[in-house]
């Protein structure tokens, strides 16, 4: 995938901009309750993606692999997955699509993880 830094740093952007606007919806509104769904919209989809794209940048090698391309698709589908389900989980108690969101996400983890411990070295 040809820029995957740039497209992980993108969507972080997207997400950080998201978790401010529900943070700033969530003092306005003294509605607290959902300080966990603001926390997760900001630690995976801003702080993640952004340390991934970053990472990408600063290992060329890692990032022309395709791994790098199932890694963008499979932590984006994660995200996907995973931060409504937070939302869901503390509105409703349902936590079925949290927990599948999660398993998303650890497995784009791993992808990552493998494909840096393959190309660390340069």
């Amino acid at each position: 995938m040809k820029n995957v830094g740039s497209w992980f740093i993108a969507v972080a952007v997207l997400y950080a901009l998201l978790g401010m606007v529900f943070g700033i919806w969530m003092g306005i509104n003294e509605a607290f309750d959902y300080a966990d769904f603001h926390a997760h919209v900001n630690l995976i989809g801003w702080a993640s993606f952004a340390i991934f794209g970053l990472v990408y940048r600063a290992y060329p090698k890692m990032a022309e692999c395709r791994l790098a391309a199932a890694h963008f698709w499979v932590a984006n589908l994660g995200a996907i997955i995973f931060i409504p389900g937070v939302y869901i989980v503390i509105t409703t108690k349902n936590a079925i699509p949290v927990a599948a969101g999660s398993l998303v996400v650890l497995a784009s983890m791993v992808i990552f993880a493998v494909n840096f411990w393959r190309h660390m070295r340069g």
